[in-house]
């Protein structure tokens, strides 16, 4: 016990990863998903709300966040935490994105929809039903984003939020994106996954459970982040009981 607690206190002794967060409260699930000894520390991008216009107007603020997260000492990562943000500049973005984080810290750094191509890869998706809260012009912009990359979108439910305070609701409320999953399931039973996208989903303590009851992967933004976190890390350790991707060996 005593040994467990002086770990808990040493958070970060394995890795430290840096989060361009659009706001404060995300990745909170992360602390308890996480193998330990990984440390999440946040950068804030301010977004105000979810639009594309706000979307393009965030990436402002990525190389100063970014640089913020190494004073004093460099994380191991940067990851920027926000899907609609990694891909709302089209096929590519989440690249240039990437470029401009190393180019100005020297850290290896992903994207959310940098991990999520990467996830989809890992298990052979070409065909996905699409869900979430965004707006239908900002999923617009995902289905052709994915589709360049080979990724076709048979079926989208979304939920047309674009307020903070919209998705402050829906990050404590696991129920609506529940309800979407088995939707997006019922209109497209031909998809390879359900894809549940935006990094502000209260998703992964619900995964494993939604994947029994549809019979095939749930892949989630929170999901394929760590995941992919992980494996950039070569951080071995197996996450059980948050869905079938965490589960692969990395």
């Amino acid at each position: 016990m005593e040994m467990d607690v002086y770990k808990q206190n040493l958070k970060g002794w394995r890795a430290e990863v840096g989060m361009l967060a659009p706001v404060a409260t995300m990745y909170r699930e992360y602390e308890v998903v996480a193998p330990e000894g990984i440390r999440f520390n946040r950068a804030l991008l301010g977004l105000k709300e979810v639009t594309p216009e706000a979307l393009r107007k965030m990436a402002d603020n990525i190389v100063s966040e970014s640089e913020k997260l190494c004073i004093g000492h460099k994380p191991d990562l940067i990851c920027l935490g926000c899907t609609s943000g990694s891909f709302i500049g089209g096929p590519g973005y989440d690249q240039t994105i990437i470029k401009n984080i190393e180019k100005a810290t020297g850290v290896p750094a992903t994207t959310t929809s940098t991990a999520l191509l990467d996830a989809f890869k890992e298990l052979g998706i070409k065909k996905i039903a699409m869900c979430g809260p965004y707006l239908k012009e900002v999923f617009d912009v995902a289905i052709t984003f994915f589709k360049h990359y080979g990724i076709e979108t048979l079926h989208l439910e979304y939920l047309g939020y674009n307020k903070t305070e919209e998705y402050w609701e829906y990050m404590h409320n696991p129920y609506p994106v529940y309800k979407l999953i088995k939707a997006s399931h019922k209109a497209a039973p031909d998809a390879d996954c359900i894809f549940v996208s935006c990094m502000w989903s209260r998703i992964m303590g619900i995964v494993d459970t939604a994947e029994q009851e549809i019979g095939k992967p749930v892949v989630s933004s929170c999901n394929a982040v760590l995941y992919n976190i992980l494996k950039m890390l070569r951080i071995p350790d197996p996450v059980d009981h948050y869905g079938m991707l965490l589960k692969r060996p990395r």
